[in-house]
């Protein structure tokens, strides 16, 4: 992925800038993709420049169904759930100091990359997707290869690689934040082809809004 030219390497990954730029781009929707099911429907309406709006209903006529609601049974999945939260809960406390620490050092909001590595592979260090991908950022091998990472289940390269992509990603798109998770999930070559739009792909549409309300609350459960 090349980097923007004629801007500083953190003139659009500035923490604050990502703020302000994730507040605006969630609007309504506070609550992840995967809580949908138990708390109603979601509604995405795109601008012009492919930014997408969220909303609990339909607004106008250009919102459309993102994900619908329902009420599943309680009684269901209740101890794997569990043990889930739990395993989550000690990833995070492994990895957000190494979050912590790469966010800062490339300028990327902090909230913004523990949100990929939430989204991307549950807190899992040793995650390794159908597609190849490894680790807690979920790096496809070429990537990892890009950005000189030796072992991508070393969680320290896995994660300062992938803030460096983030970063890349942020930068190539003039710090359009949806637009750079797009890209992050389903390729940069995706979002070209879709004339700077988000791929209209299911897993990156599901992806995107996913992130940025991870983002938006700070990542909390």
């Amino acid at each position: 992925m090349g980097r923007s030219r004629g801007k500083s390497a953190g003139s659009w990954a500035q923490p604050e800038r990502l703020r302000v730029a994730l507040a605006g781009l969630v609007g309504a929707l506070l609550l992840h993709p995967a809580m949908a099911s138990a708390t109603g429907s979601v509604y995405v309406s795109y601008a012009a420049d492919g930014v997408p709006s969220y909303a609990s209903q339909r607004l106008d006529p250009s919102y459309r169904l993102l994900i619908r609601g329902e009420n599943p049974p309680q009684d269901r999945g209740t101890v794997s759930r569990k043990f889930a939260r739990v395993d989550q809960a000690a990833g995070k406390l492994q990895l957000t100091p190494l979050i912590d620490h790469y966010a800062r050092l490339h300028q990327v909001a902090p909230e913004l990359v523990a949100a990929v590595v939430g989204v991307e592979s549950g807190y899992n260090a040793r995650a390794v997707s159908p597609k190849g991908a490894l680790g807690a950022m979920q790096l496809m091998p070429a990537t990892a290869a890009r950005y000189g990472v030796t072992d991508a289940g070393d969680v320290a390269q896995n994660i300062d690689a992938g803030v460096r992509h983030l970063k890349d990603l942020l930068n190539a798109h003039q710090g359009n934040v949806a637009l750079a998770l797009a890209a992050y999930n389903a390729g940069q070559g995706a979002v070209a082809r879709h004339r700077g739009r988000i791929p209209p792909y299911p897993e990156t549409m599901l992806y995107v809004p996913a992130v940025l309300a991870a983002a938006a609350r700070g990542n909390r459960p």
